[in-house]
């Protein structure tokens, strides 16, 4: 579309079509004294979520683990963030932060059966793994006496088989008492 003059009029120069450029893409302003370009507001308060920590990676069923992780301020005002706890636990915390600061939050699950469990917090992934403890369990099987029947002062052997039913190698001390 040709305009008064006869020339073709570029849509992206129509006053109506400009769009401001960031702050960073323009001449600098000092932020920290919060002069900012007209055109731009910058986010009240804005909130970084790291720093991920899973404690302890391996448990037995029933033990509590510590899910932790730090959240950062990064704004220029105060605020709360709701940090979100998913995957195979469900929990929520809120937590109030003024500009620049940092604080961590945890949260305790406590796994039930054993399994890997995945577990998500705004967006940072982790696993645990909750595992049957190995117990030893060592049971005596069979006695024998030989000879059975002995008179005063004769040599008796004692024997005795025992076997570990257990899933961790380990000892037992066995008496044998003879009177």
């Amino acid at each position: 579309m040709p305009n008064n003059i006869g020339l073709p009029v570029i849509p992206e120069l129509k006053p109506e079509n400009w769009r401001p450029q960031e702050p960073w893409q323009g001449p600098p302003l000092p932020e920290f004294l919060h002069i900012y370009w007209p055109w731009y507001t910058p986010p009240a308060a804005d909130f970084k979520v790291s720093d991920l920590v899973i404690s302890p990676a391996e448990v037995e069923p029933g033990q509590a683990v510590t899910i932790s992780c730090t959240v950062t301020n990064i704004g220029v005002e105060a605020g709360d963030c709701t940090v979100i706890l998913g995957g195979d636990f469900m929990d929520s915390q809120t937590v109030t932060l003024a500009p620049g600061e940092s604080k961590t939050v945890s949260f305790e699950v406590t796994p039930m059966v054993a399994k890997s469990y995945s577990v998500s917090v705004n967006g940072l992934y982790g696993t645990f793994r909750a595992t049957e403890a190995p117990v030893t369990d060592i049971r005596v099987e069979s006695l024998n006496i030989t000879p059975s029947d002995v008179l005063v002062g004769e040599k008796v052997t004692i024997s005795i088989t025992a076997v570990n039913y257990g899933t961790a190698s380990g000892s037992r001390v066995i008496r044998c008492l003879v009177s």
